[in-house]
């Protein structure tokens, strides 16, 4: 692992140095370019002024050329070596930088920084402009011709500086430019492509009517909105025109009203079908909703009596003088017969509460004590837990109108499923609060799994929170907590918070 990023740094670094010296090479060029043009510059300001060799009367009638070539020939063809020089040294790195960068990485794709993620249109636009910064730059260097030898040097200097800026901006470019290519984003990533496809995919949502061809409703609805858009458009058109013949002027909008007048009525129909249809579905729907309760309800009731002599026998069996196999095994079916009987009874008190079958004794009671009653009816089972509950309940007594025995399962059921799930070691909170006319009493724990799923799934019936528990239940604590409340004539809520998990039950203050 060392070794491989040793590797990328010192690949990196490789691009990095190849990158400066393209710059380095390409303004080195340009300054002895622009250093072997001395036309425009007086002889006399590239001269030592204490010359005893050279001055400007010693060359009095001779051309520039003459003396640039006779006097100066090697120097200027040492500049033009090094021009040469650092041209071929910037394009043999320019093709090497091309070959390199843009490296794909582990997933196949090529790895792209915030900067190659530009538009490329915007990118250009924004280079673009570098431009003439650039020789505005140079040329107010170079535009004096007053310089002194060692002030020429640094104009040179000055100007190669500004010009190596460049470059290296202009080289960032070439490489974003090259890892777009390379990335297949060049052309989808810029912007007038994003707004060509913008306006195509328009055109083709008003125009395309595939989406619609499996509802021969919808698709009939579709194509006769768009026989009416070609058709207005077209008399628009033929408004226009017979404006060089008045009398026919009258023709379009007469056709366009017949035209309006199919396009309302044909929708009114289509729309009336769509509406039967939606009926038709939601009926269908709660039929079959009203069936599965019906089924339940039957089922829950017919298993009642032959489950109730089972539980009898067994209790029978269990009061006889058995051998202690045969008293175990009596044992586990009075419990598992017990189970069955409180999954049934769950299930009829489901399926009346859910279709509104259920008998409601209304009644005025002490929320506060029905909480207290409810945890001191469940104390052995919290100090077995592990669980530490905390409680904080109002002072004074907190009456609403409600039915005392289904409430008292309701909390009985949120208590129980904290004790089944909550993380042990941790904290159960039970706290009600008085605000606003509404008394609201909230169960929260830390859940000793993890809960993947929503709070509307772990509503729905028979089902689990944690899946992989060997605990038993029904999966119907928490469906029956939420249909008593509302039976009840309060208001149930479930938050699901990473690892918090909680309940909160409201109802109206009397």
């Amino acid at each position: 692992m060392v070794t491989k990023l040793k590797s990328s740094r010192d690949h990196i670094l490789l691009k990095l140095l190849a990158f400066l010296m393209i710059a380095l090479s390409l303004s080195t060029a340009f300054v002895q370019l622009i250093d072997m043009d001395l036309t425009d510059i007086p002889i006399e300001t590239i001269i030592e002024p204490d010359s005893s060799v050279y001055n400007a009367e010693s060359y009095s009638g001779v051309s520039y050329d003459q003396i640039e070539w006779t006097e100066m020939r090697s120097e200027a063809i040492r500049k033009a070596q090094i021009f040469v020089i650092s041209i071929i040294l910037a394009i043999i790195l320019l093709i090497y930088l091309t070959f390199v960068v843009g490296k794909k990485g582990e997933d196949g794709k090529v790895e792209l920084t915030w900067h190659d993620r530009i538009p490329s249109d915007v990118l250009l636009v924004a280079y673009a402009c570098l431009f003439p910064v650039w020789v505005s730059a140079v040329g107010s260097v170079l535009s004096r011709h007053n310089y002194s030898l060692n002030q020429y040097r640094w104009a040179l200097g000055a100007s190669g500086v500004v010009t190596f800026l460049f470059i290296s901006l202009l080289g960032i470019y070439y490489v974003t430019t090259v890892k777009q290519i390379k990335a297949k984003t060049f052309i989808k990533k810029s912007l007038w492509f994003r707004v060509a496809y913008g306006i195509y995919d328009l055109l083709k949502s008003l125009f395309d009517g595939r989406a619609f061809s499996k509802n021969g409703l919808t698709n009939s609805l579709f194509k006769r909105q768009l026989v009416f858009v070609v058709a207005s458009a077209f008399m628009v058109f033929l408004m226009f025109l017979f404006l060089m013949a008045p009398p026919l002027m009258i023709l379009p909008p007469i056709m366009e009203g017949i035209i309006l007048y199919w396009f309302i009525k044909g929708n009114r129909k289509t729309y009336e079908a769509i509406d039967k249809g939606f009926n038709d579905s939601l009926e269908e729907q709660m039929k079959a909703e009203r069936m599965k309760i019906q089924l339940i309800t039957n089922v829950s009731h017919d298993l009642k009596t032959p489950l109730t002599s089972i539980i009898g026998y067994v209790d029978l069996l269990s009061k006889e003088p058995l051998e202690e196999p045969a008293r175990e095994f009596v044992a586990v079916l009075s419990e598992k017969s017990d189970r069955l009987k409180h999954i049934v009874s769950d299930l009829f008190d489901l399926a009346k509460s859910t279709t509104g079958n259920i008998q409601v004794d209304l009644e005025e009671l002490d929320l506060k004590r029905l909480i207290q009653q409810t945890m001191g009816d469940l104390s052995d089972e919290i100090e077995k837990s592990g669980l530490e509950f905390k409680m904080q309940l109002p002072d004074d007594a907190v009456m609403i109108q409600s039915d005392g025995k289904k409430l008292y399962r309701v909390f009985m059921n949120l208590l129980s499923n904290a004790l089944q799930y909550a993380l042990t070691g941790t904290r159960v909170y039970v706290t009600m609060e008085v605000l606003d006319g509404t008394a609201k009493v909230s169960i929260k724990n830390i859940a000793g799994y993890e809960m993947t799923f929503s709070e509307e799934e772990v509503l729905q019936r028979f089902t689990r929170g944690d899946q992989a528990r060997t605990s038993e239940g029904s999966g119907l604590g928490l469906s029956i907590a939420e249909s008593f409340t509302h039976v009840c004539g309060g208001k149930f809520e479930l938050v699901i918070d990473g690892d918090l998990f909680k309940v909160n039950v409201s109802f109206p203050v009397k």
